[in-house]
Order: structure tokens, then sequence, then C-alpha cells
């Protein structure tokens, strides 16, 4: 058995021989002559001496790497990570090896002192050195597989146990969670049963206060509450803008949810000035939100203020402006908030 096997075209001989003598000359003993004896097969010396040889050089080259002979042979080796790479020309190494580090020899033209050389030989002896490092692989004896059996099944019992423990643990937490916790669900409505979007919900507990944004659904949602909310009576305030506060005490139960109802402000506030163009006051102008009750009259500074009832955030309304002098206008107005402030308005003369 040699110590190194070379992987190479038949056609790349003469070098190959020249690369084998420099290894020989480091005192390795060298594979690489492929003359068969006679009556033995040529496949089967190959392939023992490529199993038996403790490290295998691959020399790349335009030949070698259209060899399907050659690259099995490096694909053996660097399956068993015994594959040392020298690349002699400018070629493209098969995409299976190029992560293994190779020899740089494209310029090498014969000689001993090559600095690749060095990297050749060090990843050589590396490679002998582990192999001779190695411990013989021993048969596990028929007892000792029946002992090692017998663990493992003991070890899988053990381990079923313990999840079983587990998943009782973590069902006995939430079983005693649902115990100890309580939701509860407030939904929030307009007098026309139609569900507000927006605002905030608070419930005041013995230690704290917990507070909750109404969602799109018109919905504020607590969970996790203390079991005790669902034995006194609960505070619960509501606030929307455009809606009066209100305030309710009330028993829950563990889990459920609860409908209210609120009012909107009692007055919406509309102020502004009519003006001209040039920013002149108007006095004596109409203001009207169009069919309806609600209207007021221009000061000297132009000024005007509606007060509204059964208005609301999001309502919208029409002003409407009247004067002999001045063209009428009217106004489409979005209330956005309960005092609407510096809602000027512009009117032009009337031409005659």
């Amino acid at each position: 058995m040699a110590d190194i096997f070379i992987s190479y075209s038949s056609e790349d001989k003469s070098t190959v021989r020249q690369i084998a003598g420099l290894l020989e000359a480091k005192g390795w003993s060298v594979w690489w002559d492929r003359q068969i004896p006679i009556g033995e097969r040529f496949d089967t010396v190959i392939e023992n001496e490529l199993h038996s040889a403790s490290c295998v050089i691959v020399v790349w080259t335009e030949r070698s790497i259209k060899s399907e002979w050659v690259k099995n042979e490096a694909s053996e080796a660097a399956s068993k990570r015994k594959l040392v790479p020298i690349v002699l020309e400018n070629v493209p190494i098969p995409l299976a090896f190029r992560r293994i580090e190779s020899a740089m020899m494209k310029d090498w033209d014969g000689e001993s002192d090559h600095p690749e050389l060095e990297i050749l030989y060090d990843s050589i002896s590396k490679i002998l050195n582990q192999s001779s490092d190695a411990p013989p692989i021993r048969e596990t004896p028929l007892s000792e597989s029946f002992e090692t059996r017998k663990k493992r099944k003991s070890q899988v019992r053990i381990a079923s146990l313990l999840i079983l423990i587990l998943f009782s643990v973590v069902t006995l937490f939430y079983f005693l969670q649902e115990l100890t916790e309580a939701k509860l669900a407030v939904r929030v409505f307009d007098w026309k049963d139609n569900p507000l979007t927006q605002g905030e919900v608070k419930i005041y507990l013995k230690d704290n206060i917990r507070t909750q944004s109404i969602d799109n659904n018109g919905q504020a949602l607590f969970v996790d509450l203390p079991n005790e909310v669902t034995k006194r009576k609960l505070k619960i305030e509501i606030s929307s803008l455009g809606y009066a506060t209100k305030i309710y005490d009330t028993l829950i139960s563990k889990s459920t949810f609860i409908e209210f109802r609120i009012p909107f402000v009692s007055k919406i506030n509309i102020s502004g000035k009519v003006k001209t163009a040039a920013e002149y006051p108007i006095k004596g102008v109409d203001v009207i939100v169009e069919g309806t009750k609600y209207f007021d009259k221009t000061k000297n500074d132009g000024s005007f203020l509606i007060r509204l009832d059964e208005y609301t955030i999001g309502d919208e309304i029409e002003i409407v402006t009247s004067h002999p002098n001045y063209e009428d206008k009217i106004s489409r107005l979005k209330i956005i908030s309960p005092d609407m402030k510096n809602i000027d308005l512009y009117l032009n003369p009337v031409t005659h």
C-alpha cells in the first residue's frame, strides 16, 4: 500500500512522473504508474490502491477535467477528506471541488523550489499525520450493542415521561389562568345605534386604572383581569370626541361583554368671520345652517357664532350666507370638534 495515490489523465504522464519523483524524495511511497499486473482487473487494482492510500492527489489539466475516471477518483477521495488538488493549467476546476484548497502550479516547469510545493507538502503531511493518529476501528460486541439499545430505550421512556409532565404543567397553568383571570369587552354606540370608532374606555380596578382605545368595530377589549372584578361593581368611564363622557357602575361576569350608548355633547359651536376677497369684514350678513333654525347675523367686525343642538362629530352641514349687496354663497362643512373656530367665509359683491 502506498502513502499517496495520484489521479491524473494518462496524457499528462510525463509531468506526473516529475511530481511523483519529488514526493518520493520526501520519503513518501507513491502509486502513480498504472501498469496493471497480468491477470488482474484494471479497475479492481485502481480501486484497491485508491482506498488503501492515506492521501490522494488529483492533477487538474485540460485533459483531466474531461476524464470521468479522474473526477470519480477525486470525488471518492474528497468524501474521505484525503484529497489534495494540484492545478497545472489555467482551467476551471469542477464545481464539486472548488472549495478544496489547491496547489496553484500553473507556471511550474519542473523546478524543485516552486513556492507552491511547500504548500503541497504541508497539506500532504497533515493528511498523513491525521491518518496515522486515527484510532483503530473496533467492532462492537453483541452484548455491548444490546446494552446500548437497552439504554437508548430507557432514555426514550424518560424523555416521553418528561414531555408528558411538561404538557400537564402547561395545561394546569392555563386552567388556573382561566380560574383567576376575567375578560371584558365594552361595546359603545351612539344614540342612533351606530358603533363609535374613536375614544377610550377606562375601568377602575382596586389598585390601578386600565385604559383601552375603542377600535373600528366600536369595541374596547380587556383581558387578564383579576377575578375579583366579578365580585363587586366595576366603575367604567367612556369618553369620545363630540360625545358626553359617561361613568357607569356595573357588575360583570367572568367572561362577558357590555353595551353602552352615550349621548353627543349638548352644544356644537361654529364661529368665524364673513369678509370680502380683500379681507374687509362685512356687517349684517345672515349666516344660516341650511334646513335648520340655527343662524346668526354678522357683527361690525364680520364675526358670527352659531350654536347647534342635535349634531355631533362627523356630521356634515351646509352654511348659507345672504346679504343684499353680496352674492349668496353655500359652504359645506364637516363637524370635526365641539368648537369649530375660524370658519371664515368670503363673498363677492353683486354686479349690476
